[in-house]
């Protein structure tokens, strides 16, 4: 995530691509994991798992993710 958007920050966390919702093949299948940073662990990350999409708006005021709302 922050590599998209052209910064290159250390993991500080390692991220399930796929929530696991408990299964432990999928907790520990190292394919389900990408790293991330802090910020977009704990805010990005959750808010796209909570709505499917998040609300980040691009140079033209709209919001850049397809999922959003806005954009079907």
């Amino acid at each position: 995530m922050c590599l998209a958007e052209g910064r290159t920050t250390a993991a500080q966390v390692v991220d399930h691509i796929k929530e696991h919702k408990g299964d432990m093949e999928l907790f520990w299948d190292r394919d389900n994991w990408q790293p991330l940073c802090f910020t977009h662990h704990n805010s990005t990350k959750q808010q796209i798992e909570r709505n499917g999409y998040h609300n980040e708006i691009g140079a033209d005021g709209w919001p850049i993710d397809p999922m959003h709302p806005a954009n079907r």
